[in-house]
């Protein structure tokens, strides 16, 4: 977001294809489960990664241009755990939101992977999620092996100039 951007590397494995289009970013998902997981940056406002409060990952996560928001807000937003391994945070998640296709509250669990690269000010999070119903019925072991084999890092020195977003 700054006139002179930190490149950041961030990698994960994923059993989900990339999933393409004008609307994703960086996602891997299951068109016909919905289950997947996609990066999504927001400002740390000079914390660690430690001394963010649970609400930051809310706020970030769930606001009204989320990505979980495309129906309307989410509802029953619940953090049943939320752990600190190392630069590492990692929240596990639940809630429900809007089906276009049902116009139903669907029950959804999420894990969150969460980093501030060192140099940065900005955290980075891999977010992995299916239905309630489907985490119960196994999705939870693919959710959590794609979470977990998430890092990011200072990309490595180049003679490459990286520019910001728009810009000439």
């Amino acid at each position: 977001k700054s006139s002179d951007p930190t490149p950041v590397l961030a990698t994960f494995s994923s059993p989900w294809p990339l999933a393409k289009g004008g609307l994703f970013d960086v996602e891997c998902r299951d068109a016909s489960t919905g289950d997947g997981a996609f990066l999504t940056v927001a400002s740390s406002k000079g914390k660690s990664i430690s001394d963010l409060p649970k609400s930051f990952f809310m706020d970030a996560l769930f606001s009204s241009t989320g990505r979980f928001s495309f129906y309307g807000a989410p509802t029953d937003i619940k953090v049943k755990k939320s752990d600190v391994d190392g630069s590492y945070r990692f929240l596990e998640i639940v809630f429900s939101n809007l089906s276009q296709s049902t116009n139903a509250e669907i029950p959804r669990t999420a894990i969150v992977a969460a980093t501030i690269p060192e140099g940065t000010d900005e955290v980075v999070m891999l977010v992995g999620s299916s239905t309630t119903n489907r985490w119960k019925r196994g999705a939870e072991k693919s959710v959590r092996d794609t979470v977990g084999s998430f890092k990011a890092t200072l990309a490595p020195t180049s003679g490459m100039k990286v520019r910001a977003k728009g810009s000439v």
